[in-house]
């Protein structure tokens, strides 16, 4: 009886890989919608994956273009082997993980959206906004409607749902990632975003990429230095000299370890975000040597030809 059991589950979960269990099953409880927030590089989705490892994760990433039809799911046509065209619900990662975190109350579940405000969020849950509300034990206080009857057979079939309706089950955790302070992203209103729990990832130094970097002065004075040593400086300059906002800042794991090179020069990447994000209008004179470099080109140019590149004033942060 217990394998005819194992193997109806099997077969009910399908393509979405939920596996029905008992409904005498305790739910594990303290689901919660948390956003993870900082300044680029200072280690978000490692925080987000360390703490996920404890369950079953579902991941997407938001861009301009995701729309709630990506997000929670939308009608596509599909071809029977007899060639008649019919219409059946394909889930997005929303209702995948909502269908396995119903169908499997013993086990945490993560759905983690990275990016999240690279997209105008607000609008990609559309009615999932309601969801978010949650009670003391981490259940959604609201529920919403399926937007079809395909999608509410669906959801009938995989997740054990009874009627029309869905709601958050309290072992499903919704955890995002944002930088507020890059380009191009959308602002989060004030009522999507008090229904998360927010946590700032900090500006921390002990941990990050190991290597050595070689900075060149006016001469031929050179100065090796340790990346994160580095980062530490060119932070501290950029707050004090530039009036940088933190969240705009240089994280330790900007630079990942298998960019940096041989050859010990700083990398390419970092140089861009100064260049072209942080100084792209004004001020590149308090970072780079702009008396001698006019274009990114030149800059490149002078790096590869260990020249000085940067600033009298913030080389003089540095123990010559």
């Amino acid at each position: 009886l217990q394998k005819m059991k194992f193997e109806e589950s099997q077969r009910q979960s399908g393509d979405n890989g939920a596996v029905i269990q008992d409904a005498s099953v305790e739910r594990i409880r303290g689901g919660q919608n948390l956003i993870y927030y900082g300044a680029p590089g200072t280690g978000k989705s490692h925080a987000l994956e360390e703490q996920a490892k404890s369950g079953h994760v579902y991941r997407t990433v938001f861009h301009p273009d995701v729309q709630n039809s990506d997000f929670f799911g939308t009608l596509k046509p599909v071809t029977s082997e007899a060639g008649k065209i019919t219409y059946q619900f394909s889930p997005g990662p929303f209702s995948k993980a909502l269908t396995f975190a119903q169908s499997n109350p013993s086990q945490k579940v993560w759905l983690i959206i990275e990016e999240l405000n690279r997209a105008p969020a607000a609008a990609v849950f559309g009615d999932l906004f309601l969801l978010l509300d949650r009670d003391a034990k981490g259940s959604g206080e609201y529920d919403v409607d399926c937007p079809s009857e395909e999608a509410v057979a669906w959801f009938q079939k995989y997740a054990a749902i009874d009627g029309a309706k869905i709601k958050l089950p309290s072992n499903l955790w919704i955890v995002a990632t944002m930088n507020s302070a890059d380009q191009g992203v959308y602002p989060l209103d004030t009522a999507f975003r008090r229904r998360w729990e927010q946590s700032y990832v900090p500006l921390v130094y002990d941990k990050g990429p190991v290597s050595d970097l070689i900075i060149a002065k006016k001469g031929q004075d050179e100065l090796e230095v340790s990346w994160l040593d580095f980062v530490k400086r060119l932070n501290s300059f950029l707050m004090t000299h530039a009036d940088v906002a933190e969240d705009r800042l240089v994280g330790p794991w900007f630079v990942k370890q298998s960019e940096f090179g041989v050859d010990k020069q700083i990398p390419s990447k970092l140089l861009i975000y100064l260049w072209d994000d942080l100084f792209r209008t004004h001020g590149r004179d308090i970072i780079f040597n702009t008396a001698k470099l006019k274009t990114y080109g030149g800059l490149s140019k002078a790096v590869k030809a260990d020249q000085q590149i940067f600033s009298d004033r913030f080389l003089e942060t540095f123990d010559w």
